[in-house]
């Protein structure tokens, strides 16, 4: 992961990226138990063409000079396919404003915010991303106020009570 983690920061110091930040289930991993899960999200703010469309393609040449093999739509680094996302919505892009910074090995990384991570898995909704919530919210180091805050501010508080009542 390390090695990973070593990369990202590469795409960020030869300006490829302006930021990045993981999320998904490895970034659920920074706060709580691990996960199963077959690759790394990671989110970019991605330049975008006149008529709107995101443009990763930096990115993609980047790596694939530096011999990164890609098989589907994952970029295989140190054995681990790993996802480029576009940040995609105001929360998403909220997400990776306000990611934070943890140690992986002798690197510092850039992961979002336990908070972001449960409002973007319900807002997603997937069965594995319920997984990801309650695990969240068991961790300690979820700040349930800033997690009301959020979900009201990206209109999820009443999808956040119909998943909490049940």
């Amino acid at each position: 992961m390390e090695k990973i983690i070593r990369v990202l920061n590469e795409l960020v110091r030869a300006g490829v990226v302006d930021r990045y930040a993981i999320g998904g289930a490895v970034g659920v991993i920074f706060y709580t138990e691990a996960v199963s899960t077959k690759d790394v999200d990671v989110f970019v703010s991605a330049p975008q063409t006149p008529s709107g469309v995101i443009h990763l393609g930096s990115i993609y040449d980047y790596l694939k000079r530096a011999g990164y093999p890609m098989e589907g739509q994952y970029f295989i680094i140190d054995g681990v396919p790993v996802d480029f996302l576009a940040v995609y919505d105001d929360l998403t892009m909220e997400a990776l404003e306000r990611s934070t910074l943890k140690r992986v090995g002798k690197t510092m990384a850039r992961v979002f915010r336990p908070e972001y991570l449960a409002a973007v898995a319900l807002k997603t909704g997937r069965p594995q991303d319920m997984k990801k919530i309650d695990l969240l919210v068991a961790a300690p180091g979820l700040d349930e106020d800033s997690l009301k805050d959020l979900l009201k501010r990206h209109g999820l508080l009443d999808k956040w009570r119909r998943y909490v009542n049940g």
